[in-house]
């Protein structure tokens, strides 16, 4: 029988232990409220407090790594995950988003296992379906990518994003008309995507359809003049398809807006310096065409075209020395390739 000094002790151990629950309860539900609110960082570090009063006994590593998903926290949220399936192994939720912060790391191998591994466990839904596709494109198995996004979009037809992803793996398979039907249906949907109208005008260039393409270039530099955000894709396409089309004047100061907004892309500086050079001013186009090649120095592109123009402008031995850059690029292609590099 217990004397009053133990039976004080273990009253108060018992209240002790009492405390400390509801304490643990109390940050739990925090952070469950704090996820409900969509408040990531402040629930991602409360189920992480969580975890700590009771290590893998709860599902709170689970939704730490929702939480950090959220915030596109993707290393954090894998190692949270990673932990939580250590005592959860048979958890379809932590393996099929564990899968999809693979895809986000650029782990499409790693991906794919997982979810086939969690597609054992649970059906996939029509969103773990489209990211089993874009896994595909990273490997650039676009045959795989089209099956995947094609079950995906049976099962949710309205899936605008899906039906984008659709249009650009059919335009990579060469299979123009799908992708034109495709981004077609996007803009059905949203009239003011930018990127279905700018694909669309790619899709109809590729066929020939030469004035339909500018037009839907244009119309995707209007609509996207209504945004606060500027992509130089659509000036780009824009530009280069007026110099293919012998309009190099045209061209010119819509490359130079290509330009402006990204000053970083060797591509716009490459396109303004072959529109500048197609109307001999070549001057101008030697500038560009330094910066291409300074911003990407392992394409051939800007190498032979600066070479060319170099020529123009009577400097041989710089010329000669792009052209042997040019030369030197391209062997080193073919033999990483196995294949023959394109001529110039």
């Amino acid at each position: 029988m217990l004397n009053l000094k133990q039976s004080a002790s273990l009253i108060l151990a018992i209240l002790l232990s009492a405390a400390a629950a509801s304490a643990q309860t109390g940050i739990c539900d925090q952070a469950a409220t704090q996820f409900r609110d969509r408040r990531w960082p402040d629930a991602a570090e409360a189920y992480a407090n969580c975890d700590k009063g009771a290590p893998g006994q709860t599902d709170a590593l689970l939704y730490r790594g929702k939480a950090l998903v959220n915030q596109q926290k993707f290393p954090e949220a894998a190692a949270s995950l990673e932990s939580y399936l250590a005592t959860h192994p048979q958890s379809d939720d932590a393996v099929y988003l564990l899968g999809y912060v693979r895809f986000r790391q650029d782990q499409p191998k790693e991906s794919l296992a997982l979810f086939t591994q969690a597609a054992k466990r649970k059906a996939p839904a029509a969103d773990d379906l489209k990211i089993v596709a874009l896994d595909y494109v990273l490997l650039n198995d676009y045959t795989s990518a089209a099956r995947y996004l094609e079950q995906s979009l049976q099962m949710n037809p309205d899936d605008v994003e899906a039906r984008y992803h659709l249009g650009r793996v059919r335009y990579q398979q060469n299979q123009f008309d799908p992708a034109i039907a495709a981004f077609e249906e996007v803009l059905r949907q949203n009239p003011s995507d930018v990127k279905a109208e700018d694909n669309l005008g790619l899709c109809l260039e590729a066929k020939g359809r030469g004035d339909a393409a500018l037009a839907a270039y244009r119309k995707a530099i209007f609509m996207e003049s209504a945004s606060s955000f500027q992509s130089e894709q659509p000036y780009l396409n824009l530009g280069k398809l007026l110099t293919t089309m012998n309009r190099a004047a045209e061209a010119v100061p819509v490359l130079t807006q290509a330009a402006m907004i990204a000053p970083d892309s060797a591509t716009a500086h490459y396109e303004l310096g072959r529109a500048q050079f197609s109307l001999e001013r070549f001057e101008p186009a030697r500038a560009q065409l330094e910066k291409a090649v300074a911003l990407d120095p392992k394409n051939s592109s800007p190498h032979y075209l600066l070479g060319r123009i170099y020529q123009r402008l009577g400097k041989r031995e710089q010329a000669t020395q792009q052209f042997k850059l040019t030369e030197e690029l391209i062997r080193q292609q073919n033999a990483k390739s196995g294949g023959m590099a394109s001529s110039h």
